[in-house]
């Protein structure tokens, strides 16, 4: 892999993971949810879950790492919905 490759597969690995976690910051801050759509949240989830497992079967780590961190924040915001939604 050249390095201009692996610079742009980082910064999108960095920028994708970070998705969900403004909204959760701010959720949590807040402690108001209810202009969250349950749907979007479980599409999160269920997107993490799939390239996880993609990322794996390939043995990609920036598909991997990089949809765990998506998922985390997606789990998050489910919890936050369900605490404060």
């Amino acid at each position: 892999m050249d390095k201009l490759q692996f610079i742009f597969g980082l910064l999108g690995s960095i920028s994708a993971s970070l998705l969900f976690f403004p909204q959760a910051i701010q959720s949590f801050r807040t402690k108001h949810t209810r202009d969250l759509a349950w749907s979007g949240i479980i599409i999160g989830l269920v997107n993490g879950i799939f390239w996880i497992v993609y990322g794996t079967m390939k043995g990609d780590p920036f598909i991997y790492v990089t949809n765990s961190l998506l998922f985390i924040g997606a789990f998050s915001l489910l919890v936050l919905k369900r605490r404060y939604g």
